[in-house]
């Protein structure tokens, strides 16, 4: 009896020990790559460590680079689906590769700075000026570019004196007034506005798209993937967009915000007490993030596209029905 006995517990515990590594396995694995110095260390990292990304079914490995490595990560393949440089993203598709836009992401939070004491009042008096900027490549300042174009004429590329450095160091140049206005990463927009004591800012592009179509600018980086990989599982991608998107959700809460920046503020250049401030106050306003991506985002994304193409900053605008996924929930069978 006793020997039956401990055979029928290993014959009821055999299902259980069975079913671990099958758990296990389950997630799909995925690998981000994203930029140093920006508040997408707060929300990639944070939100891993909460447990976002495992609770949709994703393994996730976070790659945090330099802007440089980060650029170089979804053409290469090193990551298969990440936030990207949107206009950049564009321009790859009208080179060719077979990418989509499948989720929200970083909004044009980026502003055109001055000093406070600066004479510059409106865009056009950046005619002529030092713009500093610290990429001309970046998704934001293509964006920003595009905005200018259509609320003022100007084309910051041409119209004014473009210096291109390190985000900290172009901070500087405009403090000690060696440029004359900057357009610079979200951490060091986000330093400048920290200090209404010493700088202005003279147009935000994200203001500008919302008065015009009721969304912001999503074109600083959306998420974006190779088709390939898409199309391989649609579920995984479904469950990972849905997580990077909630990531950006997480992130609004105040306490959530807090314990990304005490664990990782330093590599996301968020560490000062007026910046956090500043940055709590944006992510509860929804000023960072473009957390969906419907139908009525996607029109108005390709509409900022169709301007683009019109001031000749892009040569022609993707087919949105191929480039544009929306990936819906598969149907649950009864």
């Amino acid at each position: 009896m006793e020997s039956k006995s401990v055979l029928a517990c290993v014959v009821l515990l055999l299902p259980v020990l069975a079913g671990t590594p099958a758990a296990a396995q389950a997630l799909d694995k995925v690998t981000a790559v994203i930029p140093q110095n920006s508040v997408f260390v707060l929300n990639w990292q944070g939100a891993k460590d909460a447990g976002i990304f495992k609770k949709h079914g994703i393994d996730l490995t976070v790659d945090v680079r330099p802007f440089a490595g980060f650029l170089a990560g979804l053409p290469s393949k090193q990551t298969l689906a990440a936030t990207y440089p949107g206009l950049e993203a564009i321009d790859k598709i009208n080179h060719g590769l077979d990418w989509a836009v499948i989720g929200g992401g970083l909004t044009v939070v980026q502003e055109v700075i001055v000093r406070k004491d600066s004479p510059i009042k409106t865009l056009a008096d950046l005619r002529g000026k030092r713009l500093g900027v610290w990429s001309t490549g970046a998704g934001g300042f293509k964006a920003a570019r595009v905005a200018i174009m259509d609320a003022a004429g100007i084309d910051i590329t041409k119209d004014t004196k473009l210096v291109q450095l390190a985000p900290p160091a172009l901070f500087k140049l405009l403090e000690n007034g060696q440029v004359d206005a900057m357009f610079n990463i979200s951490s060091f927009t986000v330093e400048a506005a920290s200090h209404p004591d010493k700088f202005r800012a003279v147009f935000a592009p994200n203001d500008y798209w919302k008065k015009k179509t009721g969304y912001p600018i999503a074109w600083a980086a959306p998420l974006v993937a190779w088709k390939s990989w898409v199309n391989e599982n649609r579920a995984r991608a479904e469950h990972y967009a849905e997580a990077v998107e909630e990531s950006f959700r997480w992130l609004r809460k105040p306490e959530n915000f807090e314990a990304a920046v005490k664990k990782y503020g330093t590599l996301a250049s968020v560490s000062k007490p007026g910046q956090i401030a500043v940055y709590k106050k944006w992510l509860g306003e929804k000023r960072f993030f473009l957390a969906h991506w419907d139908q009525k985002v996607v029109d108005s994304q390709w509409q900022f596209l169709d301007t683009a193409k019109r001031y000749n900053m892009l040569s022609t605008v993707p087919d949105k029905a191929k480039h544009a996924m929306i990936l819906e929930k598969p149907v649950t069978q009864n």
